[in-house]
């Protein structure tokens, strides 16, 4: 009977959570649609292309989905990020649709950063632990993208002691610190 009560308290907490992060999320895209919105019609203006980018990444238990993102790259063979595209990744405006994600329940806003199918494997093949980071929704930020903000994709098993601590020490206090280095961390790369 306790196990019965104690499976029945996660599962309410894991609900509220959940109606909670959508709300967060929702409240979010209200107040960012104008930047969504500018940055939208930048990325259409500078690449003659559809504003919105999608690609397949990882996330909870290897399960593959569609991220979103504002388009900042040309669809040529260099894949050179324009002018425009650098602004709109400086200012994260190009990571406003992955509140959709949010919504969706593919992600959630803190949580280790999806990476592509191909990184994943790649990283596996060097150390088995990386999988240990999908046990966890991937996050539009997280501790990883706060303790190295200039981190790439090659520096991936750098990143997998942040995202494994913080898949093991996740806690309203983490997550509240983890917001403030995000806004902190937007706020120092816009001012460079």
């Amino acid at each position: 009977m306790e196990s019965v009560l104690i499976n029945s308290d996660a599962h309410s907490k894991s609900v509220l959570h959940r109606i909670f992060e959508i709300l967060i999320a929702s409240f979010l895209l209200l107040i960012a649609s104008p930047l969504f919105i500018l940055g939208c019609i930048l990325s259409f203006l500078d690449l003659r292309e559809n504003p919105i980018y999608y690609q397949i990444r990882v996330g909870k238990y290897d399960r593959l989905f569609y991220i979103y993102k504002i388009k900042t790259i040309a669809n040529t063979a260099n894949d050179k990020i324009t002018f425009l595209g650098e602004v709109l990744r400086k200012s994260k405006i190009d990571e406003i649709p992955q509140l959709f994600n949010v919504i969706k329940g593919d992600m959630r806003i803190i949580g280790p950063r999806p990476e592509q199918p191909k990184y994943v494997d790649q990283f596996l093949k060097i150390d088995p632990n990386f999988s240990l980071r999908h046990e966890i929704k991937p996050g539009i930020t997280g501790w990883a993208q706060v303790c190295l903000p200039k981190a790439k994709p090659k520096d991936n098993l750098d990143k997998l002691k942040y995202d494994l601590y913080y898949v093991n020490n996740r806690s309203i206090k983490l997550d509240t610190i983890i917001i403030l280095k995000t806004i902190k961390i937007i706020i120092t790369l816009n001012s460079n």
